[in-house]
């Protein structure tokens, strides 16, 4: 197998480091259990969690998609349904926000561990 592109990894919430491993047990559709992660890649055992409240910074990450979201969905209205009241944006931000939730939250803290995680790939570690 070829190397894997780091875009595609996180992508698919792999792990950083050998790009094989998942970062999260469950798939994004179980939607009591997206949330939660390996606490070390099943592939090349790696830590997941570089430090104790890690993720606490993805919130950050979060709310980036969450405002970028909220102004793409408000364009739309704009543009596409003719600036419909207020309480429509609001009903349809909020709805949308939620149905991604599980997307969000996984994003997040995928896109922050490859930022600030300090893990580096290791090529040599893909099979």
């Amino acid at each position: 197998m070829g190397k894997k592109s780091s875009l595609n990894a996180l992508l698919s919430c792999q792990c950083p480091r050998c790009r094989e491993g998942k970062m999260f047990t469950y798939p994004a559709s179980n939607l009591i259990r997206f949330n939660v992660m390996n606490k070390e890649c099943p592939h090349c055992f790696v830590r997941l969690e570089p430090e104790p409240g890690f993720y606490q910074g993805a919130m950050y990450v979060s709310y980036g998609f969450t405002v970028m979201l909220m102004i793409i969905i408000s364009l739309i209205l704009y543009y596409f349904a003719g600036d419909p009241n207020e309480w429509v944006y609001i009903g349809v931000v909020i709805a949308v926000m939620l149905i991604l939730v599980p997307l969000n939250y996984r994003y997040s803290r995928a896109l922050y561990l490859y930022m600030f995680g300090g893990i580096k790939y290791r090529p040599d570690l893909s099979s």
